[in-house]
Parts: structure tokens; sequence; C-alpha cells
């Protein structure tokens, strides 16, 4: 059954109950979720609209065929989900302050997505479209960029990020000057 829903949903006293799952192909246009656990739940095919999900949890969430379009995640725990299962036709994110480590973003189109202050620790871009991709403030602990296209990306205010521009497309991605060790890295050389 497919059921489309349009109000805010909270855990606090006086605001709406989230519907019980799972939400399969379900819609959800101008939802705003605050607080809530989703950890594991089945989403498969649902689609979300103009939704917003703030200190929400995730984890491990089953997402395969589901569609974001204009979907913000703010302070919200993302870990070890599979992005790469979302249809990417018209996919539209933003991550702000989110903790997104060992996520597989493998193969998928993300051109001009706002990642912005979140944490991807051990998380997999390979084969990635991620141009124009605007990844300021994020801690990229370990996370494996490999025929990743990052071209017109922003990497300012990012850390512990290491892209190798033999294996990767950086043309006019945008760097910290005194940050650059993570394009050398490899190559073996030192910067003082």
């Amino acid at each position: 059954m497919n059921e489309w829903i349009n109000t805010s949903f909270g855990t606090a006293e006086g605001e709406t109950a989230v519907p019980n799952g799972p939400w399969t192909g379900h819609h959800f246009e101008s939802c705003h979720f605050k607080g809530i656990d989703f950890g594991q739940m089945d989403w498969r095919n649902a689609r979300f609209e103009q939704c917003s999900f703030y200190q929400c949890d995730l984890t491990l969430v089953r997402w395969t065929g589901a569609k974001l379009q204009g979907v913000k995640f703010d302070n919200c725990n993302l870990e070890k989900l599979r992005w790469n299962t979302l249809t990417t036709f018209f996919l539209n994110i933003e991550l702000q302050d989110c903790k997104a480590g060992f996520g597989d973003w493998s193969d998928m189109e993300l051109n001009g997505a706002k990642l912005n202050g979140s944490d991807f620790t051990g998380a997999d871009f390979s084969g990635a479209d991620a141009r124009k991709v605007d990844w300021s403030g994020s801690r990229m602990r370990d996370t494996i960029f490999h025929r990743t296209d990052l071209r017109e990306g922003d990497f300012r205010a990012a850390t512990e990020w290491n892209i190798d521009p033999a294996e990767n497309k950086v043309r006019e991605a945008r760097f910290s000057k005194g940050d650059l060790e993570g394009l050398v890295h490899r190559l073996g050389i030192s910067l003082d």
C-alpha cells in the first residue's frame, strides 16, 4: 500500500508520532522529522520530497530504490548506509554536521551535493561523480576516493582527506593553501 504523508513528526510531547513502519513505497512530501530513531527501518521504494531530518538516527536504514529530492539531514546519524542503492534520478541531498561514516557512495551521481561539516570516516566514494560537491568542514579520515570525479569540489576546511590526483579527477577543486598534504601523500613528499 502506498501512502502520501505531509506533516511534522517528533518524539516530544505534543508532536505527531511517527507512523509505524515499514514505509515501503510511501510518499513523504514537506515532512519534518526531529529526534527520531529510524535505525534499521525498511524504506525501500519510498519517496521523500522537500523533507528534513534533524537529530535523527538512520543507521542501517534499508532504502533500495528510495528517492530523495530536496532532502536535508542535519545533525543525524547516517552511519553504515548504502547510499548507492538509492534512485539517483533527481537525487538532491544535503548533509550538515552528520555522522556518515562507513557508508557506500560508490558509483553514485552526487553532482552539486552539499556534504558540509560531516564525518565521512571510512566512507567509499569510488567511481562516484562528485563534481561540484561542497565538502567544506567535513572529516575525511580513511575515506576512499578511487576513480572519483572531484572536479570543482570544495575541500576548504575539510580535514584528514587523502586524494591521489593520478587516480581521481581534481581539476578546479578548491583546497586550503595550508592543507595540501592530502594531495602529495602518495608521492612521499613532506610539506613543511
